[in-house]
């Protein structure tokens, strides 16, 4: 019996996972990117192709390859030619299609006045 739940329960993550690829949402770690259809034209380049840093540990989501990562005002866009990956030393590799991307940090709860920023 425990099995079949945990089976469920295993299934029913990677359903959720696979519907969020579907809707253009990925993961990794404390960051999610989802995709855009343009990156605003007042966006610069920011040279170095990292996403985000870790606060604690001082590793960093970064593209592994070609890619370009562009800031408007606190937004963090990513545009990719080709397919590319995402590597963080405490987190799986993630590999994401050709496109655009918006780089989103996750927030957590607090409390009902307040929520923040996840760090790694």
């Amino acid at each position: 019996m425990t099995r079949y739940r945990m089976g469920g329960i295993l299934a029913m993550g990677l359903a959720n996972a696979e519907r969020r690829r579907r809707m253009g949402l990925y993961r990794q770690g404390d960051i999610v990117l989802r995709e855009v259809s343009q990156v605003p034209e007042d966006a610069h380049p920011c040279p170095g192709g990292i996403l985000a840093y870790g606060e604690r540990t001082g590793h960093s989501h970064r593209i592994d390859g070609d890619g370009q990562v562009w800031r408007q005002d606190t937004r963090l866009y990513l545009e990719l030619e080709q397919p590319s990956r995402i590597v963080h030393e405490e987190h799986e590799t993630l590999t994401l299609p050709r496109g655009l991307y918006e780089v989103v940090g996750q927030r957590e709860y607090v409390s009902p006045e307040e929520d923040r920023l996840v760090f790694d």
